[in-house]
């Protein structure tokens, strides 16, 4: 079976406004923080950078950073170091992660307590499937059906889930093939 890495994060503790994570993460990441004006919002997405950095820093042999991206016609990054890897990076909460995959991927993250009309297993199995494509949530919600293991579109199975959950939250992951989660805590201390 595929395995789809995860490597997730506690943001909590971090501060995105120190000079010590400008080294991994990306001129984009930089400015987009810097547009943010929570410290929550902030930390959140310096999270999700730093889950790439880890992830390309255990799949990469000569991976050097700041991670590198090109974006689709519709606004996808994707990475640009020619490695075959797909990444998706998602965050809510004190939590960020990152999925890295042989083949396109698409992941969210969402806390088990969160309140919605849409379950929120349900939730992250939609949304995780709309990252996959590039759709983000613009991508028609209501077509959508979650199972535990597909998601379809109007009755037709458009892809797979695979599942984990971390700190009190529920993880899914959207690929073309079924594939197993393999999710990583990183110490955000590992960095600086």
């Amino acid at each position: 079976m595929n395995d789809i890495f995860v490597y997730a994060i506690d943001v909590s503790t971090l501060n995105p406004d120190s000079a010590v994570w400008a080294a991994f993460i990306s001129a984009e990441r930089r400015a987009r923080m810097a547009a943010l004006q929570r410290l929550d919002d902030r930390r959140r997405s310096l999270g999700a950078e730093l889950a790439l950095h880890a992830a390309l820093s255990r799949h990469l042999e000569n991976y050097a950073p700041p991670p590198a991206y090109l974006y689709t016609p519709g606004g996808k990054p994707i990475l640009a170091d020619g490695t075959g890897w797909h990444d998706s990076l998602a965050h809510t909460g004190d939590w960020a992660v990152c999925a890295l995959h042989g083949c396109e991927v698409g992941i969210d993250i969402e806390r088990k307590n969160r309140v919605s009309t849409i379950p929120v297993r349900e939730w992250v199995g939609m949304e995780s499937y709309l990252k996959l494509t590039g759709a983000g949530l613009a991508g028609g919600f209501r077509a959508l059906c979650a199972t535990e293991t597909e998601i379809f579109r109007l009755g037709q199975r458009v892809a797979y889930l695979a599942r984990g959950e971390i700190g009190g939250c529920l993880l899914c992951a959207a690929t073309d093939a079924p594939a197993r989660l393999r999710v990583t805590e990183i110490d955000p201390l590992a960095f600086g």
